[in-house]
């Protein structure tokens, strides 16, 4: 049995929600995330993906959480993007606090 990968396809602009901390934090999606996430902006093999940014603007440093309702079965076909792997390829080091959360 294969997926239809349309089915597991999440825009990555939507995906992604970055946030400012402050007293009075600023939150929003990027306009594009093709550097990072290709030309067509889509990341799959999730449902309800959530990719989480929080970056302190005093020093800039950040925490990721990266969390999703549904994720596909490889059985299916369909090949499931590692998330955090892309990331972190653009992340600095030692200025990030990852968290990988399973949710549901």
């Amino acid at each position: 049995m294969t997926a239809n990968p349309e089915d597991w396809a999440i825009d990555s602009n939507e995906a992604v929600e970055i946030t400012l901390r402050s007293s009075a934090p600023k939150i929003f999606h990027p306009d594009c995330t093709y550097p990072i996430f290709g030309d067509a902006e889509t990341i799959y093999g999730y449902k309800g993906l959530k990719v989480k940014l929080w970056y302190a603007p005093w020093d800039f440093r950040g925490y990721v959480k990266v969390s999703w309702r549904e994720k596909i079965s490889p059985s299916l076909g369909v090949e499931v993007q590692d998330v955090m792997g892309i990331l972190q390829e653009y992340l600095p080091e030692g200025n990030w606090f990852p968290k990988l959360s399973l949710s549901r």
